[in-house]
Order: structure tokens, then C-alpha cells, then sequence
């Protein structure tokens, strides 16, 4: 199936578009509200996947089209090994065993998960999360709801992890990522804001970052790179927000 956009609309003053290739973080009270009614969990007709609603009737069919991972989720395992877990969605897709075969050793290396053979429950909290996302990831969704678990992942497993969340925007998933974290903000394109039932604020990340006196008043700082990069304009160390790490001390230097 083709897809080229996913419509929210749940009140005037709670809607939201995205189209592939794109990266929104979602902030606030409303976070599992939405994210219920993404994954259909309760009746409702807020979700337009192209030109199709999603209903009772289509739900089964336009739900595969969306991933999603969560903490909930972390030990529910469908197999006794790690490569069963990576090739379940892909049995369910029917796809051949050569096929499959590929593909689970692609992602097991993408993602470096060594020892595909050994039991998921012998995983460290980290791991079970980098495998959750290589599981999901591995029939391409064309959507990924992510539930506030980005945070959990250590260092070296968190690098591994957004660099295949931006391979898979670049050849145009969708991610809407939904936190507790005002630092993961800077990992997407676009952010929603909710309080009290609608959208606060929403925009592009660094225009949205920009409302500091309204982001103070909603109770969120500024995530660190944000304040470093303000302070680097200040005294002309460097002329436009460079939100990842590596590339603003290359900046710098």
C-alpha cells in the first residue's frame, strides 16, 4: 500500500498531519490518550491514513501499517530465541525462509545484537529495548509509536538505535515519539505540545525550543543543547543551532 500521510483529529484543538520522512515528539498530558487511539484501543475515528479512516471495520487491515514499542511490551517474548523474535512479524507476512533468513541477520547486525541463538530473556533492560525496536522494525511499519522508552536505553545501545531511527525516516517511515524527556525533543523535526485536552504548542523543534517563557510556564527547561548552543551564539562561537553534539563541536573547532 502506498503512504503518503497520517491525519489525527480528535477535536479542533487536537489535530495533527505528518507525512513520511518525518520525526514529531510529543510532549504532555494528552501523550497516552493519543497513543491509545493510534493503536485503537478504544472506538474512535480521529485516525485518516491517506483517505481512509480508520474503523471498526478496516482497523485490522491500516493497523499493520503501524509499530510500536513500548515498556509494557518489553517481555512479552514469541519465541525461545532471539532470532524467533526478530522473524515472528515476518511469519506472519509470509515471507520464505531464505527471505527471512536475510533479513533477521541484516538487522541482528544493524542492530549488533551478537548471539541471535541465545534466549531474549537473558537480555539486559537495554538490550530488551534495542531488540524491541529491531523486531518491529524489521517488516518496515510505515508508522513507529514510540512509548516514552528512548530514555532507557544506555549510551552505546542508544547510539545504535537512532541511527537506524534515521535510516528508517530516510527512506520515509514516520516516527511520533512520545516522552517524558525534554531532551529527546532535539531527535525529531517537529514537536506537539498538549495541556488541559489540546495542542499548546506544536511547530518546527527549534522554533517551538525558541517559546522559552512558554515552555517555563508548562513546566519544561530547555534541553542542555539548546542552552549550550544560546550561549555559543552570544559570544559568536557559531551562527545556527546545531543540535547534535558531535557536529557542534566540529563547529567549534
Amino acid at each position: 500500500m502506498n503512504f503518503n500521510y497520517l491525519d489525527y483529529v480528535e477535536t479542533t484543538d487536537l489535530s495533527f498531519g505528518v507525512k513520511e520522512k518525518m520525526w514529531i515528539t510529543f510532549l504532555g498530558d494528552k501523550n497516552k490518550d493519543i497513543v491509545d487511539n493510534l493503536l485503537f484501543k478504544k472506538e474512535n475515528n480521529f485516525i485518516t491514513i491517506n483517505y481512509s479512516k480508520i474503523t471498526n471495520k478496516n482497523k485490522d487491515k491500516l493497523r499493520k501499517l503501524i509499530g510500536y514499542v513500548s515498556f509494557s511490551m518489553l517481555d512479552i517474548f514469541l519465541g525461545e530465541r532471539i532470532s524467533d523474535e526478530l522473524a515472528y512479524n515476518l511469519e506472519s507476512l509470509g515471507t520464505n525462509k531464505k527471505e527471512m533468513k536475510e533479513k533477521v541477520e541484516e538487522i541482528a547486525n544493524s542492530y549488533k545484537i551478537k548471539n541471535i541463538d541465545k534466549s531474549p530473556t537473558e537480555l539486559n533492560l537495554s538490550e530488551k529495548i534495542k531488540l524491541s525496536f529491531a523486531r518491529i522494525l524489521i517488516s518496515n511499519p510505515k508508522v513507529l509509536v514510540i512509548d516514552d522508552i528512548i530514555k532507557l536505553l544506555d549510551k552505546s545501545d542508544l547510539k545504535i538505535v537512532l541511527k537506524n531511527l534515521k535510516n528508517y525516516t530516510e527512506k520515509g517511515g514516520i516516527i511520533l515519539n512520545f516522552t517524558t524527556e525534554i531532551e529527546e525533543t532535539v531527535l525529531g523535526d517537529e514537536i506537539i505540545i498538549t495541556d488541559k485536552e489540546k495542542i499548546i504548542l506544536s511547530g518546527k523543534t527549534i522554533s517551538v525550543l525558541n517559546e522559552e517563557k512558554l515552555m517555563k510556564r508548562l513546566g519544561y527547561n530547555l534541553p542542555f543543547i539548546v542552552l549550550l548552543n544560546k550561549y555559543l551564539k552570544d559570544y559568536e562561537l557559531i551562527e545556527n543551532y546545531i543540535l547534535d553534539y558531535e557536529r557542534l563541536v566540529d563547529a567549534i573547532w
